[in-house]
């Protein structure tokens, strides 16, 4: 279990060494994960509101990591954020294919206790019953049209690096599904009436790759999705190879009206952190977690809406990262503009 451990406590970056081929995406074919890729994640986030005007945040995060080229593993993170109580509730697990834990099809991803289920191109179901945790979730999550995807990237190729330019994946997303469904707590049972989910997919690595080198545990980066009330969506982010390594910065605008621009030369994202940083007292981490991001004509604030929302994952994916609902205001062209979105910091 060490090499394992050691291998998929880097998942969560996903910014791989040495080219790969790009495919033509095909959906709902490539909502699933894909056979002949060494590590791959498919990941849900959501800022909702219930029927009582409670505000509820979640992420499920769908792993697939390939061990020496033989066997498939199936690590999964879950985490439910009532925000009014600023109480932030975590667990994760790992499958493996012995049993039949974890598999894949062209209509589901299933890992234990939590499954996705590929309806069409344009719906989704995502489910988690942790058997050992109070917390679970039922979400059935869809878009009107395809153009609704977001290829981050052109075709999906999406550049993690100008200093080292073999560092990149396949990549997109989906920012604005419409989610209804049920959160539960214990013994409180939400109904989500309102709110949007985001999904994130990226792969890279094929098995094919020989003398692999991946990120390692000196990788960092930060990462922000966005939803703003005038209809935009953004993602941005910074990566940085190794602690010594400057941020290099990147970043998707999506208008109301479907045009895209893609931000990859310097200075184009500037994504700085603001404030001093907030010290887990479960695990002694600092994070950063108030934020500037400007790209394009906007010109934002990102905070958080409350601090204690890291992710301690060692049992599964062997990281600790934090993971949390953000607010966004500022200016675009020097009028006001706000919305929500969530925030990764590793």
């Amino acid at each position: 279990m060490i090499h394992i451990f050691r291998l998929i406590s880097l998942i969560p970056c996903l910014f791989f060494f040495l080219p790969q081929i790009l495919h033509s995406l095909d959906f709902p074919k490539d909502h699933s994960f894909h056979k002949g890729y060494k590590l791959e994640w498919c990941y849900f986030i959501g800022n909702l509101e219930t029927t009582d005007k409670i505000k509820i945040g979640y992420e499920l995060s769908f792993f697939k990591a390939e061990i020496q080229g033989k066997e498939e593993i199936f690590p999964v993170h879950f985490a439910i954020s009532e925000t009014n109580q600023k109480k932030h509730i975590t667990v994760d697990a790992l499958n493996r294919t012995i049993g039949s834990l974890g598999k894949y099809t062209e209509k589901m991803i299933s890992s234990g206790d939590y499954k996705i289920e590929i309806l069409s191109p344009l719906e989704l179901q995502i489910i988690a019953r942790p058997r050992n945790s109070e917390i679970s979730l039922n979400l059935a999550l869809k878009i009107s049209n395809p153009n609704e995807i977001l290829l981050q990237g052109p075709n999906g190729y999406s550049q993690k690096s100008r200093k080292y330019p073999d560092i990149f994946s396949t990549y997109y997303s989906i920012p604005r599904l419409k989610t209804d469904g049920f959160i539960k707590n214990g013994d409180k049972k939400y109904e989500i009436v309102n709110g949007l989910s985001w999904m994130d997919h990226e792969w890279s690595s094929p098995s094919s790759q020989k003398n692999e080198k991946i990120g390692s545990q000196n990788t960092e980066w930060d990462w922000v999705c966005l939803n703003l009330d005038d209809g935009t969506d953004i993602m941005a982010f910074n990566f940085r190879n190794t602690k010594q390594d400057l941020s290099e910065s990147f970043g998707t605008i999506r208008t109301k009206n479907g045009e895209v621009r893609y931000f990859s030369k310097p200075e184009e994202v500037i994504f700085t952190p603001l404030s001093e940083n907030w010290k887990s007292k479960k695990t002694g981490k600092s994070y950063k977690l108030n934020w500037n991001l400007k790209i394009g004509e906007y010109d934002l604030i990102l905070k958080p809406n409350f601090e204690d929302q890291e992710f301690n994952a060692i049992q599964s994916t062997g990281n600790t990262y934090w993971e949390g609902g953000i607010t966004a205001t500022g200016k675009i062209n020097g009028r006001d503009s706000s919305g929500n979105g969530y925030l990764e910091l590793k």
